[in-house]
């Protein structure tokens, strides 16, 4: 009986949410994302961390010269989509790859490289906690290296032979770090 109830909730929910479909053209309007700037608090608090940054990108271009998979050259326009990409998620408390404004990796490397045509992909981290926070760039790089690598999605885009250049943004708060590792290639 509670399956059947169930299931007749399920129908009536989706039904509700098939009446808020926009009329008209039966298709809902996309919402307009910018890809001519980065959020404007995120881009002004944004600050380089190039120590951890390197160690990180020499973990990743480790493992991939272990694996015949070519290095990856840091690359500016990268490292600051990924920079404020890092500091928007921890000014506004959100983690994924979009942000609250629904731009997108894509958009976010198109508002620093207007004319970009490439590939992109990108992998996220938060890691919090004294004994992060305690580490010293070698070892904090090693650690969220090792942290990808165990994830199949993060270790392919780490493992991309078509990806050749690379930026890395970090956002930390005492002990809480947040990085982004974008990628691109032709």
């Amino acid at each position: 009986m509670r399956r059947i109830a169930a299931a007749g909730f399920a129908i009536a929910a989706i039904a509700a949410l098939a009446g808020c479909a926009t009329q008209g053209s039966g298709e809902p309007k996309l919402q307009e994302v910018n890809r001519t700037s980065l959020p404007a608090q995120a881009s002004a608090a944004a600050q380089d961390h190039p120590a951890l940054s390197a160690a990180i990108l020499k973990e990743i271009n480790s493992y991939r010269a272990a694996n015949n998979l070519g290095r990856l050259a840091p690359d500016a326009k990268l490292q600051r989509a990924a920079a404020v990409h890092a500091a928007d998620m921890e000014l506004r408390g959100f983690f994924g790859h979009f942000n609250p404004d629904a731009q997108r990796l894509r958009e976010r490397v198109l508002a620093v490289e207007p004319g970009f045509t490439g590939r992109v992909a990108e992998n996220i981290q938060v890691v919090e906690g004294t004994s992060y926070g305690a580490m010293n760039d070698a070892a904090l790089a090693a650690a969220m290296v090792e942290k990808w690598l165990e994830s199949p999605m993060h270790r392919k885009n780490i493992r991309a032979p078509e990806m050749t250049d690379s930026g890395i943004g970090i956002a930390r708060q005492g002990d809480r770090i947040v990085a982004v590792q974008v990628f691109a290639g032709p």
